[in-house]
């Protein structure tokens, strides 16, 4: 070799190392990066922004399971403002697990067992912290797609039409024929290649137009196993985590076909693909090696669903042990609740708050019968039946409770809060109204466990003559069934219509000057003060309009009639 030939070698050998090295540098970098931020991410609000369109996507996985069992219906689910609750626990790293946690948010529980192993999970994470951050790594690296959803991916393969094989095994043993004429005719060889070629090519478009749109599909399947079975050789402390590990190699281990096989599965040729992946993709078109491997591991995917579905069960049981954990080293102060299958309505809770408020203020309460709660706006009327109801269903969920204490039955949640006009349909806020609480009366007697209803301002969206009477009866209609009321109201007159089947609760506000400070208290009993007419005054209103109102409502307190006239 001259010396110039040596030059050239060891130039480009030179460069090949300058970008390995470049490559083994930058991958150890975005492998410290992502260390580093599952460890800051620990306990803290996840800052993850989404588009609706993404949002929109993770409840598939919850939409596609969750059959005839009980869920939190889309009423309930928005009326709590249960998808802020979501994106605060969601530290989840993988699409797997943010679908996973939504599921199970939108799916109480009514088994304690399976509440208590979610909780240990979670408490084992946190005092543990390698294997909190080694698992949480595994399912960073696994990441998230933007469009669609994994469960929808997983959806698809049920539908894999079946190929058969032995056109695609012809075509490979026409391609090895062809090759082997040139050992004997070499022209009449090329021309033989040459129309292998085009058959194969023609054939492998016709079959990939019918499956190519379930290569990815396989793709995230094949990367479950790949990540399945990484956490599986995670070493871990205590008898808590086999189990999952156990799992995971079960599953992994009737997978792994897949595992290896289906990496030759994802499109290669576009808009910035290497020379070699561009010839790698000519390379299955002419020998059908792809359609072949897919015919192979779609046959194992098919048969083998269950173990599929078990797979990505414990990776989402495993990776909402992190989300749980986490939440709860955010939380201020946090309870597990108490809860029994008995069929007696009845919530214990001491000093429960809401979680996405800062520097919420907590209240108690104890509640065996309805409860009936007045207060003016803005005093923290919705706010409580909001924290009661996010509690309860968190209570069922993630075992974890905003609170210092928290005692239920088993409850079905439902609710009648923020509701609007349906435009779309042409129908007014009232009849909105009133079909969302039919739903809740049908609700009751229908078995199992009894109903947690929270309603603010029963139908307010009429007179108030009628609003009056149709709502205390519904009211009325409440009690003495399985059902447990949390209702808000400005109607005084309903404080003292249901005064002998519900608790009357309310909060207060102080006018001091010009200011109005709601202490955002809980009290027992109705209101009593009117603070509605003095903010008249603070806002700059006739004092005439003022005293008169003053005087006007005073009159219908003693006599029960209105009247403008003195």
């Amino acid at each position: 070799m001259d010396q110039q030939t040596m030059v050239y070698v060891v130039f480009i050998l030179g460069a090949c190392l300058l970008l390995w090295i470049q490559y083994v540098v930058s991958k150890r970098n975005r492998y410290q990066s992502l260390c580093r931020k599952v460890r800051e991410q620990w306990g803290k609000v996840p800052d993850r922004e989404y588009s609706l369109e993404e949002f929109e996507k993770i409840s598939h996985f919850y939409e596609k399971r969750k059959g005839s069992r009980f869920s939190i219906d889309d009423i309930t689910w928005n009326d709590l403002g249960m998808d802020e609750v979501f994106l605060l626990l969601n530290t989840a790293g993988s699409a797997v697990g943010e679908e996973y946690l939504y599921q199970v948010l939108r799916t109480p529980e009514f088994d304690t067992g399976v509440l208590k192993e979610r909780s240990a999970l979670a408490d084992h994470f946190r005092s543990h912290q390698k294997e909190r951050e080694a698992f949480g790594i595994c399912f960073a690296q696994m990441g998230r797609r933007k469009r669609v959803a994994l469960a929808d991916y997983i959806e698809k393969l049920s539908d894999v039409p079946r190929q058969p094989l032995f056109l695609h095994i012809l075509c490979l043993l026409l391609l090895a024929a062809s090759i082997g004429s040139f050992a004997f005719e070499p022209a009449v060889g090329v021309g033989f290649l040459l129309v292998v070629m085009v058959f194969n090519i023609v054939t492998y478009y016709r079959y990939k137009g019918r499956v190519g749109k379930y290569f990815q599909c396989m793709s995230q399947v094949a990367e479950l196993v790949e990540y399945g079975s990484r956490m599986e050789e995670i070493p871990v402390e205590g008898e808590l985590l086999p189990p999952y590990k156990e799992r995971l190699r079960n599953a992994c281990g009737v997978l792994r076909p897949i595992r290896s096989q289906a990496w030759i599965l994802v499109d290669k040729v576009g808009i910035g693909a290497s020379l070699m992946e561009a010839v790698f993709d000519y390379l299955c078109m002419v020998t059908h090696l792809d359609l072949i491997l897919f015919r192979r591991i779609s046959s194992i995917v098919r048969d083998k669903g269950e173990v599929l579905e078990d797979l990505m069960k414990v990776m989402g049981e495993l990776e909402l042990g992190l989300c749980i954990g986490s939440f709860r080293e955010y939380l201020q102060t946090y309870c597990e609740p108490e809860l029994s299958g008995d069929k007696a309505c009845r919530l214990s809770c001491r000093d429960i708050y809401h979680p996405l408020i800062e520097g919420a203020v907590a209240n108690s309460i104890r509640a065996d019968r309805p409860v009936l709660v007045t207060g003016s706006n803005a005093s923290g009327k919705s706010t409580f039946l909001k924290t009661i109801g996010v509690g309860a269903i968190l209570a069922q969920t993630i075992y974890t409770v905003p609170a210092k204490q928290y005692e239920s039955c088993f409850f079905r949640v439902f609710s009648s809060m923020a509701l609007a006009d349906n435009l779309e349909s042409g129908e007014s806020y009232y009849m909105v109204e009133i079909k969302s609480l039919k739903r809740i009366l049908d609700a009751i007697p229908s078995g199992g466990a009894p109903v947690l209803c929270f309603i603010d301002e029963v139908l307010r969206g009429t007179n108030t003559v009628e609003r009056i009477s149709a709502s205390s009866k519904i009211l009325e209609n409440m009690s003495g069934k399985p059902v447990l009321c949390f209702a808000a109201t400005h109607d005084i007159e309903l404080t003292a219509l249901l005064s002998g089947v519900y608790d009357n609760y309310h909060f207060e506000e102080q006018i001091e000057g010009n200011d109005v400070l709601f202490s955002y208290k809980l009290y027992p009993g109705r209101a009593a003060t009117r603070n509605a007419i003095r903010l008249l005054a603070i806002m700059g209103y006739e004092e005439g309009i003022i005293r008169e109102a003053e005087e006007m409502a005073e009159r219908f307190v003693k006599t029960g009639e209105w009247s403008l006239e003195p």
